[in-house]
């Protein structure tokens, strides 16, 4: 057969050392899906100079075909990726699948959110003198401001000082180009999505080596964590800086894990495989790991302060210990190398805490995704048929308050228990921690599909039970159908049954919680 014709190139891919082996078809419906994904972001996607959604209302033939391409592709990309699940690739075939399955979309408009054309802005706002801190690209005089969605036009920047610089370097390459902004524009939504691309390289890099780490299978890792349709969409191709804020947490919990002592159960250096002579450099000097790591959260903090959850957990890892006086020694050293990189970037980028004020600003949409929210709401409708529909913001905003509430205890109560287990078990303490990055994205006031990047990818390289990684499969495929392709968000459109299901999801996690704790007090002890 010759080596030119079709039926010799599939040979010759089926051989590869990398991308071959049997069976194929998985990879190829990947393909196939992402290849649909892309059309649907042609036509129906995140564009920067048009909106599909009006279109799409009025039925316009050109936008529902790509509405349904869109559709047909994440069917089928959840497909391919849930077979994958029975029996993974290797490793390395694993992620080169995951490449190929990434190249259609790497070609096409984003999908699903038109926050990356906010992130320049924040960059061209930043390098024309503003602070973005303080103004909203339409103050800043951004000249891509109508390619950002007009909720946002007068809101600042809630990122750290990392996401605005990058954001400004964008913007800066943007601007040395002799184009037009509307070509500019695409120059720099294309920075950014390398820069996305980048942390998802680096999320593949620690993931797999943190795993090996932590006696988890890689390749089950990887599938859960760095090849799923959530990456795919929202990390590649609509370029959100939680790409870049997964890859750095899972790099400095991998620092941390080669940081603790010698000896230590799950933390052998063998278990690196080929980057055993690191982990034994680590090993011998195990402060410079613990700087590292603390570096890198500091970096991961810098793009989101969410990932300031994971510093007391690297810190217990660091420790390697129950005892305080190494668990206070490893915050020392983490939290001290966090502290000082954010505050040096802070220093660079001239720029104060405005972020925490801005905060406030991404709390102004209402959405039963966040599940404190969705009680509220729910309990606002109650009070709107009982005569008191000025009471629907104050229930909203009480439960918020709960449910921050509730994860203030549930974090502490999480670090509790990882202390207990990190002499023996640092995989209990990097599950903790993905439990605890989980609980910040749940129980914040606001919830976005991509939100979830970061704590799937914590949690896959240390869930091990079968059950446990099998519901974090179906969330992982539940979120990729929550946000059409041109941003509009399935819970604006489901906002009663959305925030009845949250009624419902609390009443669940009660009643298995309760049942929990009488099995638990009726098992023998010994």
């Amino acid at each position: 057969m010759p080596a030119s014709s079709p039926l010799g190139q599939r040979q010759a891919l089926d051989r590869h050392p990398i991308l071959g082996g049997r069976p194929s078809w998985p990879r190829n419906l990947g393909l196939l899906a992402t290849a649909l994904l892309a059309v649907g972001a042609l036509l129906a996607g995140a564009l920067p100079w048009r909106d599909p959604a009006a279109a799409v209302a009025r039925a316009e033939p050109v936008p529902l075909a790509g509405l349904a391409a869109w559709l047909a592709g994440t069917v089928l990309l959840a497909a391919a990726w849930w077979r994958l699940r029975d029996r993974p690739p290797p490793v390395r075939r694993l992620l080169a699948t995951g490449a190929l399955w990434a190249l259609p979309l790497l070609t096409a408009p984003p999908l699903g959110s038109r926050d990356v054309y906010a992130y320049a802005c924040q960059g061209a706002v930043y390098l024309d003198g503003h602070d973005p801190y303080a103004v909203g690209p339409a103050a800043g005089g951004c000249p891509w401001v109508g390619a950002v969605p007009a909720l946002w036009h007068d809101t600042p920047a809630p990122y750290g000082p990392l996401a605005v610089l990058v954001s400004a370097a964008a913007a800066a390459v943007a601007r040395a180009v002799p184009l037009a902004e509307d070509g500019r524009l695409l120059v720099a939504v294309g920075v950014l999505r390398a820069v996305a691309v980048v942390g998802v390289a680096l999320l593949a890099w620690s993931a797999v080596r943190l795993a090996r780490a932590l006696r988890v299978d890689p390749a089950a890792a990887a599938w859960l964590a760095v090849v799923t349709p959530l990456v795919l969409v929202h990390a590649v191709s609509g370029a959100h800086n939680d790409a870049l804020l997964a890859g750095l947490l899972v790099a400095g919990l991998l620092l941390a894990a080669l940081a603790s002592a010698p000896g230590r159960a799950g933390a052998q250096p063998e278990a690196v495989g080929r980057a055993a002579a690191h982990a034994q450099s680590q090993a011998a000097h195990p402060w410079r790991a613990a700087l590292g790591a603390g570096a890198l959260l500091g970096l991961a903090a810098a793009v989101k302060v969410t990932a300031l959850v994971a510093l007391p957990f690297a810190a217990l890892l660091v420790a390697g210990a129950a005892t305080w006086r190494p668990v206070l020694r490893g915050a020392a050293l983490v939290g001290g190398a966090a502290a000082a990189v954010f505050a040096a970037l802070s220093a660079v980028a001239g720029l104060g805490l405005g972020w925490i004020g801005a905060l406030r600003g991404t709390g102004s949409l209402v959405q039963w995704t966040s599940l404190p929210s969705g009680v509220g709401m729910a309990a606002g409708y109650l009070l709107r048929v009982l005569g008191a529909p000025e009471a629907f913001d104050e229930a909203v905003a009480v439960a918020r308050a709960l449910g921050l509430a509730v994860l203030a205890g549930l974090l502490v109560a999480l670090w509790l228990r990882a202390r207990r287990r990190a002499a023996a078990s640092p995989r209990a303490v990097v599950l903790a921690c993905g439990a605890a990055l989980a609980a910040t994205a749940v129980l914040s006031p606001v919830f976005y599909p991509w939100y979830a990047l970061a704590p799937l990818a914590v949690l896959a390289v240390s869930a091990v039970a079968d059950q446990v990684r099998r519901w974090l499969a179906v969330a992982t495929v539940a979120l990729s159908f929550l946000v059409l392709p041109y941003g509009l968000g399935i819970a604006v459109r489901t906002k009663l049954p959305g925030a009845l299901l949250d009624v419902a999801v609390l009443v669940a996690a009660a009643w298995w919680w309760r049942r929990h704790r009488r099995e638990g007090r009726a098992r023998p002890v010994g």
